[in-house]
């Protein structure tokens, strides 16, 4: 591999407009964050080396605009996926229902099995997403689960490693 990463992994977070998903990798790459983002329009690509269990890793983090009318762009832009993040808003019981359709169109795209995690963001807020409807969820979607907060920064670092480690994992590294 060139540059710094040992290992190159494209990320793809998806998820319905408005959940939070260019917050967290603003949040992950920048340490910042602000409650006045524009929408995503089309895509966002950000790269972030970092080190797993002592490997040199690459992740390649596209943010896809979760707005209706991008719905033809994601299969582009899903394409070469090694993982992804499924966002939705725990103050927000819509964005979960969506979430199903999201996931059923990244698995027909990548034609392969990838890790992937469903993000419950906005722990912050007052929730209307209970726990363990979602984690209900994500077993049933072969996902894994957990909750951050953009905002505070709370596990947004972590979901970002682990996310990185399943795809060592499943590329057969550690």
């Amino acid at each position: 591999m060139s540059g710094k990463g040992q290992y190159k992994f494209k990320i793809t977070l998806f998820g319905p407009g408005g959940v939070g998903k260019t917050s967290l990798l603003l949040r992950y790459i920048k340490d910042y964050f602000s409650d006045d983002l524009k929408k995503t329009i089309g895509s966002n690509f950000l790269i972030k080396d970092v080190e797993i269990d002592g490997k040199q890793v690459r992740l390649l983090l596209w943010d896809i605009g979760g707005q209706p009318q991008f719905h033809k762009l994601r299969t582009i832009y899903f394409k070469g996926s090694n993982g992804a993040l499924g966002v939705f808003d725990l103050s927000s019981n819509q964005t979960l229902l969506k979430i199903p359709g999201w996931i059923s169109s990244i698995k027909k795209t990548v034609k392969k099995t990838i890790p992937m995690i469903l993000l419950g963001n906005k722990v912050d807020l007052e929730r209307e997403v209970d726990k363990e409807e979602a984690e209900d969820l994500a077993k049933r979607l072969s996902c894994g689960y957990l909750e951050t907060s953009a905002k505070t920064g709370e596990n947004v670092e972590h979901v970002f490693e682990e996310i990185a480690r399943a795809c060592l994992q499943n590329a057969g590294e550690i």
